[in-house]
């Protein structure tokens, strides 16, 4: 497919539950992070584990902080590893939607940059992208082992905006959930969502991306309209 009169420089992807289908275990994660936490004498209330991985960090560096005895790079390696853990064996079961490389191949046909942005680490990340053969359409791959906030803040969109010089107003940042969308609006980039267990409507969102696609595919006919 040709596109004309391109209105987007970069298209920026979320990967899990926008690229590929992850099967994480959050429930099972959840009770490895508490086991993990209560052996260091840290307990979070069951509703703070339940938020986002982001979330979790910022509450367990403030916990860390107020025990006064505890090392936070420690606690925060021997976190990620539990992490990481599960990552790579929901990683060895993940599939790739149908469209995934069928849009990354017309981007990249059409001049335009793509990059990834995940809250997942760098292990599984790779692992997957090599799997499915896929890496080499990105120019920028930002995971959580970068040491940077992850999403909802936009860090690594920013970070991804920087290092390849381009503009937020000539960006698109695509996602499936409720913190790509506010990462990406606080990022200042156009937002488009895709229909998933968070979002059926645009009614189901807290904050409102700029469109709501029904599948991957879709971001072509939107680039193309624009």
């Amino acid at each position: 497919m040709r596109i004309s009169n391109l209105h987007f420089d970069l298209v920026i992807f979320d990967l899990d539950g926008t690229l590929v289908e992850f099967r994480y275990p959050s429930a099972e994660v959840r009770r490895s992070i508490s086991d993990l936490l209560t052996s260091f004498g840290i307990s979070l209330p069951p509703q703070a584990l339940r938020r986002n991985t982001q979330d979790i960090f910022d509450e367990v560096a403030f916990q860390v902080k107020k025990s006064g005895s505890l090392n936070l790079e420690e606690v925060m390696a021997r976190l990620n590893d539990v992490i990481d853990l599960y990552e790579m064996e929901a990683a060895a079961s993940t599939n790739i939607y149908e469209d995934t490389k069928y849009v990354l191949e017309v981007l990249k046909k059409n001049g335009l940059r793509a990059a990834l942005v995940t809250n997942n680490g760098r292990k599984a990340t790779e692992f997957m992208l090599k799997r499915f053969d896929i890496k080499g359409f990105f120019d920028v791959i930002i995971t959580r082992s970068d040491g940077l906030r992850l999403k909802p803040y936009p860090d690594g969109i920013l970070c991804v905006l920087d290092k390849v010089g381009a503009s937020s107003s000539k960006t698109l940042f695509v996602g499936d959930s409720p913190i790509d969308v506010k990462a990406g609006k606080a990022a200042g980039v156009t937002v488009a969502a895709l229909k998933s267990t968070f979002f059926k409507s645009l009614s189901d969102f807290e904050i409102k991306p700029d469109y709501l696609l029904d599948r991957l595919s879709d971001i072509l006919l939107l680039i193309r309209r624009l």
